[in-house]
């Protein structure tokens, strides 16, 4: 298990900035899994313009949750991080935030990853993952997503292949140890919530 004790704050720009010795500040963050009511998931392809790992796929929607926005600080049930993936979701995918209540939100568990990147820019995170399941309107911010797909379940092994660019780091990993065990429960996931531990997935294969 790792403890987590709170340092202090940084801007988002020096927690993703690769060290001289290749380390990489640690800190929080969280991935959004949104699914229709048919249980398909939405994945998107990151934008051209993003610092980190511009034009790769990943799941829905991912950010941090931020200092500067009351409440998101706050630890209990992820409610933090619930607010901060209802901003994000709003910004990226033009969500209407009242269409998404917290309430909705199934804070699962946390993972930990790092990966380097590009050498310059990189990721250490403490990663919340969270699940929504609803009918939402989504306008894709082009400033963020480049292209947007619904995909079954049965069909995301051929649907990979596919793909003109690779996945993020933090998707590959989830997508290599749990999705596929989370998405055959989107009915029953309270049996796989777990806000004591924190899963390490180290770095990335891919």
């Amino acid at each position: 298990m790792i403890m987590i004790k709170l340092l202090g704050l940084l801007q988002k720009k020096h927690c993703h900035l690769v060290q001289p010795d290749g380390t990489i500040p640690l800190h929080r963050a969280f991935s959004v899994f949104l699914f229709n009511k048919a249980g398909h998931l939405l994945l998107q392809k990151r934008s051209s313009q993003k610092i980190t790992f511009p034009d790769r796929y990943t799941n829905s929607c991912c950010s941090h949750p931020i200092a500067d926005f009351p409440g998101e600080e706050e630890e209990k049930d992820g409610l933090g991080v619930k607010r901060a993936a209802q901003r994000r979701l709003n910004h990226e995918l033009g969500i209407p935030i009242e269409s998404i209540p917290v309430e909705k939100f199934t804070y699962v568990t946390r993972i930990h990853y790092k990966d380097v990147g590009n050498g310059r820019w990189g990721e250490n995170e403490i990663d919340y993952i969270l699940f929504l399941q609803e009918d939402l309107t989504i306008k894709p911010n082009p400033d963020e997503v480049s292209a947007i797909s619904f995909i079954p379940k049965g069909e995301l092994d051929a649907f990979l292949p596919t793909l003109d660019a690779p996945l993020t780091p933090w998707f590959a990993l989830i997508l290599k140890n749990r999705l596929r065990l989370w998405w055959d429960n989107l009915d029953d996931l309270n049996q796989f919530k777990d806000y004591k531990n924190i899963l390490e997935l180290g770095q990335c294969p891919c």
